[in-house]
């Protein structure tokens, strides 16, 4: 019975004719008292459930027993020194695994049975952990637990998708002790890292290793931005040269006698800072010491002493974000001219034309046309070195018509990235294919392409050419391990950052 409002008292009562002793095991239907039991149980219609349950204690009929009297316990019902019933235990548990201890307290609230943030992560902490049976094939990653100073690794059964142990650093000695301790792997999925891979040859020599396909993608569009960023004065479209006036003769504007008087004060500093660094690198001076002597940051001082030129180590000039009417500007314009100012219209005739923005955009492009603008041409302003690079990677149909032929446009006018395009999307089609067999006969291309990033890529790919071949070839890849990385952080940061090693591994291997 019970109170409308206040929660639902139930009385119960077992009426048991026999249990079994919890030290030996041993029946027995010798009654020896009753004592009442109070449990919480889990909440109905949004109240909650007390269960007055009147339960009776036993005699050992085994003399060798330690014990000489016993309380029974319900199935599924109660543990010993329990205040909950196993229901509302397991729910509590479970809010704790996957709300952490305060956000999981709150939501307590709602269920009718709040209970306090330790309470909840006391109840994670007594869960038992999952074992771990044989694993095929691992996948193996790294994440921060303290970004930038403490890392951890992460274990992933690459058949489940499920993560089956979590490690407290990356070394190498660490995966080796794991994977000896737990025999059975055939195949380790892992990055381009070499602390994974020497493990795993340590203690399993011979193992069948299998390079991500992501980062060996990612490994890819680094170089190709470095390449581009050399040749970064091709993007943007030459401007046509100016036509001399009829009847007004012009005094030629001479050079000025310091070239770095054009410079930008950007462009300026870093083409002092990359000669000073050079040259101290040149006579011999660590990287270290260089730091020390200039004040900067060791990998601003290697950054600096690996380029070549002191171009590579800026970007395109930028006139600002690029807009969503780029593509669209030109049209605006020539229908300014002809007379027709209203945004409205305009943003219609633009969806047509693939335009997703709205009126006031148009509006707000509209405003910056004068009539000192009706005669000039609209300046036009260089693609991103990135983006050139994503167009170069992506497949075909997901390059819009527009973009095609400004990378046309640009290898045209460029033979080196024209070049850059051509390995590229060879290497690139070969990874999606999966066609390993090509990449021997790919990285002799690349080493002959004169193109100094594709010949350090590919330098790299011969270093670690057993995993990578695999990874071209097998359908193994870590992309379930970088989604347990992910929901990794997630629960961190539910966490707001202050669980422990301990905490957190439960949290990561008995998350549903």
């Amino acid at each position: 019975m019970g109170n409308l409002g206040r929660g639902v008292r139930i009385r119960a009562e077992s009426r048991s004719a026999e249990a079994r002793c919890r030290a030996c095991g041993t029946p027995s239907r010798r009654r020896h008292s009753s004592y009442l039991r109070r449990l919480a149980d889990r909440s109905v219609a949004g109240q909650s459930v007390q269960v007055d349950l009147l339960v009776q204690r036993f005699f050992c009929d085994n003399a060798a027993c330690r014990l000489r009297t016993f309380a029974e316990q319900v199935d599924g019902l109660t543990v010993r020194y329990g205040r909950r019933t196993v229901q509302l235990g397991d729910l509590l548990s479970q809010t704790g695994l996957v709300l952490g201890g305060r956000a999981g307290a709150r939501f307590t609230v709602h269920l009718a049975a709040a209970v306090s943030p330790s309470t909840l992560l006391r109840l994670v902490r007594r869960l038992p952990l999952p074992k771990i049976g044989t694993v095929k094939v691992l996948g193996v990653d790294e994440f921060a637990l303290r970004r930038g100073h403490v890392y951890g690794t992460i274990l992933v059964d690459m058949e489940t998708h499920r993560p089956v142990d979590v490690l407290p650093d990356r070394n190498s000695a660490t995966f080796a002790a794991w994977l000896c301790a737990h025999p059975g792997v055939e195949t380790v999925c892992r990055d381009r890292a070499s602390a994974y891979s020497l493990g795993a040859q340590s203690a399993i020599p011979g193992v069948q290793e299998v390079a991500d396909r992501w980062h060996i993608l990612d490994n890819l569009v680094s170089a190709l931005e470095r390449a581009i960023r050399r040749h970064r004065s091709c993007l943007a479209e030459p401007e046509p040269e100016p036509s001399p006036p009829a009847q007004t003769q012009t005094t030629p504007v001479p050079e000025p006698a310091n070239p770095a008087a054009s410079e930008s004060p950007k462009a300026l500093r870093v083409r002092q800072w990359h000669a000073e660094i050079r040259a101290l690198a040149a006579r011999g001076v660590r990287y270290q010491d260089i730091a020390k002597s200039t004040g900067r940051d060791p990998a601003t001082v290697k950054r600096y002493a690996e380029a070549a030129t002191w171009e590579e180590l800026i970007g395109p000039p930028r006139a600002g974000r690029r807009s969503i009417l780029v593509g669209h500007r030109d049209y605006l314009v020539q229908r300014w001219r002809e007379g027709c100012n209203d945004a409205a219209v305009l943003a219609e005739e633009l969806r047509r034309r693939g335009f997703s923005g709205d009126r006031r955009t148009v509006r707000r492009f509209l405003n910056t046309l004068t009539d000192a603008v009706r005669q000039l041409p609209l300046p036009k302003a260089a693609p991103g070195i990135r983006e050139v690079a994503r167009w170069i990677i992506g497949l075909p149909e997901n390059v819009s018509e527009f973009c095609q032929q400004q990378l046309k446009a640009i290898c045209h006018r460029c033979p080196h990235i024209d070049q850059l395009r051509y390995l590229a999307r060879v290497f690139a089609g070969m990874l999606r294919n999966r066609s390993g067999s090509r990449l021997d006969q790919w990285i002799d291309q690349a080493k002959a392409s004169g193109i100094p990033e594709l010949q350090t890529f590919a330098g790299g790919l011969l270093k670690d050419r057993d995993a990578v071949l695999a990874g071209l070839t097998l359908e193994w890849s870590s992309g379930a391990v970088e989604g347990a990385v992910t929901r990794i952080k997630l629960i961190k940061r539910a966490g707001y950052g202050r669980a422990g090693f301990g905490l957190l591994r439960r949290r990561i291997l008995l998350s549903p």
